[in-house]
């Protein structure tokens, strides 16, 4: 059998209807806002970090000095000093300087010399005395005298009682910057001659040098 309600029930069932209509979409609004309020926060992109620094490499060290010059390593040639200079006939490096003609005790006369190899001051500090110019010199000893032009008489070194001779004179190889000293005696000139002619072996004549006393 069937049942109809009355126009007054259905009215009721209509107001019931829509009420909760209203509270089914209220209850959905609200679950909506919910959800959106509590949903993650998106958080901005990290930036990328900063590139690495290289790292730091080690200061260049100076290159390595080169070695010290040898304690060989000619020294400039002094200048020419003394009474006069000559230069070797064979090689023009090898130079002679006259440093001294004096009148001493026992009647005689000393000459003092030195001989020099200026090559040494013309070449490259880098070089060794090895690499340098050496110079040979030799000679005879009778080359070795001095001429009084007063009495126009050559006068030759002096010798001991044993036949040495009284005097030191360098021969063989002078190595580039070197230098030798030299000296001889002679038996001395008259009182009255003040002058000689003074011969180094392989150098010019020294024309004309003062004794002194």
């Amino acid at each position: 059998m069937t049942i109809e309600a009355t126009p007054s029930e259905r009215g009721v069932l209509v107001n019931k209807l829509g009420v909760c209509s209203v509270w089914i979409l209220t209850v959905i609004c609200v679950a909506l806002a919910t959800s959106c309020s509590s949903g993650t926060t998106p958080q901005p992109t990290q930036q990328a970090s900063a590139p690495a620094q290289p790292a730091l490499q080690p200061a260049a060290q100076p290159g390595a000095q080169p070695a010290a010059a040898s304690s060989q390593t000619a020294q400039p040639s002094p200048p020419p000093a003394g009474i006069a200079s000559g230069q070797y006939s064979a090689d023009p490096d090898l130079r002679c300087d006259l440093l001294e003609v004096r009148r001493v005790s026992g009647g005689a006369l000393i000459i003092r010399w030195r001989v020099v190899n200026t090559a040494g001051g013309q070449a490259s500090a880098s070089l060794t005395a090895s690499q340098l110019k050496q110079i040979y010199y030799n000679f005879g000893w009778d080359e070795v005298y001095y001429i009084d032009p007063a009495e126009n008489k050559k006068y030759g070194f002096l010798t001991d009682a044993e036949g040495n001779r009284i005097l030191d004179v360098f021969y063989g190889t002078l190595p580039a910057g070197q230098q030798r000293g030299n000296w001889a005696k002679f038996p001395a000139p008259p009182p009255t001659s003040n002058k000689i002619s003074v011969n180094i072996p392989k150098f010019p004549p020294f024309e004309d040098v003062p004794i002194s006393q």
